[in-house]
C-alpha cells in the first residue's frame, strides 16, 4: 500500500466592505478588504483585486515557500 502524503493546504479568510468617502472626495462608494492566510497568520488590507491576488499567489504559486522556510 503506498504511503499517504498530505497535500499542502492554504486557507484564506477574505472580508470585503464598502466605505463612503469623506467630504471633498469623489462621490460614490469605495470598497476595501482584508485577507488573512490562516496557516501563517499573515494578513494584509487591500483596495483592488490585484493586491489580493498577489497576496494569495505568494502562498499557492508552484515553488512558493511559506514564511519560516517551509515549502
Amino acid at each position: 500500500m503506498p504511503a499517504h502524503t498530505e497535500q499542502p493546504q492554504n486557507t484564506f479568510v477574505v472580508r470585503f466592505w464598502w466605505e463612503w468617502p469623506g467630504e471633498g472626495s469623489e462621490p460614490g462608494r469605495v470598497w476595501h478588504g482584508r485577507a488573512e492566510h490562516v496557516q501563517s497568520g499573515e494578513g494584509m488590507t487591500f483596495r483592488d483585486m490585484g493586491q489580493l491576488l498577489a497576496f494569495i499567489e505568494r502562498f499557492v504559486a508552484p515553488g512558493s515557500s511559506l514564511p519560516g522556510g517551509e515549502t
